[in-house]
């Protein structure tokens, strides 16, 4: 089982002190295989013993099997064999499929169903192919989505927003500085967000009303880094869409 397994089966134990160490972690793993646990307290501002107990939490006797947790998951990267093309498609099948029939779009819908005015916000490259995909399916049920260009927009349709309105903010970690103020300015103005992001124990889907999270899964490409697929936003979004199309009609009935 790896790590990020252990966080997300341990999330009901973990409080935010905790989830502070989990996403330093997360974002610096090789440099944490080799710092020791009053490094990684310092560069989180917490206790050594936080560290500990955050370890502890997880089902681990301690530090030292976090880290070697760390250290086992780098070199199985490096050193995975190829492996069959095939099979790698269907792994990654498998697993987006599996993932994605967990989710249960009924809240989001009726978000979306209800909200006069839907806007998206994606933090990168990946994250706007994804919000390009929002706007041209559910345009087929009659909704249309306008997708932010920049901060600076992102400023001035804020300004004019109302809880009737709705936000999709996209992003993989859902930590950045950009992504996490324009969450908090919405949620004092209680304007309606749903998350689309990787992880889930983030800054961003604790601040959204709803959230949709997607698991990107490891591809065996010969790399010196760790290779994710991320077709599960596409798919998840997709499948958003199909529901959606149900709700509606259910609602026409």
């Amino acid at each position: 089982m790896l790590l990020e397994d252990l966080v997300n089966n341990s999330l009901a134990k973990l409080n935010p002190t905790d989830l502070i160490v989990w996403r330093y972690i997360y974002a610096h793993k090789k440099e944490c295989c080799y710092i020791s646990i009053y490094d990684i307290a310092d560069n989180c501002n917490v206790s050594r013993t936080t560290v500990l107990r955050f370890a502890k939490k997880l089902g681990l006797d301690g530090f030292s099997d976090l880290k070697m947790m760390l250290k086992m998951e780098i070199s199985q990267v490096r050193e995975k064999p190829s492996m069959n093309i095939a099979q790698a498609t269907v792994n990654l099948c498998q697993q987006v499929g599996e993932e994605i029939a967990k989710q249960d779009f009924t809240r989001l819908n009726k978000l979306l169903y209800k909200a006069k005015r839907i806007f998206v916000y994606a933090s990168g490259h990946v994250q706007r192919n994804v919000a390009s995909e929002i706007e041209r399916l559910f345009v087929n049920c009659n909704i249309f989505v306008y997708e932010i260009k920049g901060s600076d927009e992102m400023g001035i349709i804020s300004k004019n927003v109302t809880s009737d309105d709705l936000f999709i903010i996209i992003s993989l970690s859902g930590e950045s500085k950009n992504v996490v103020d324009i969450a908090q300015k919405l949620h004092l103005q209680k304007i309606p967000v749903i998350s689309l992001t990787r992880l889930k124990s983030n800054t961003l889907a604790t601040l959204s009303t709803e959230n949709l999270y997607i698991t990107p899964i490891d591809l065996p490409a010969t790399l010196d880094y760790e290779y994710k697929s991320l077709l599960g936003f596409f798919l998840a979004v997709e499948m958003w869409f199909v529901s959606y199309s149900g709700y509606c009609a259910e609602q026409i009935e």
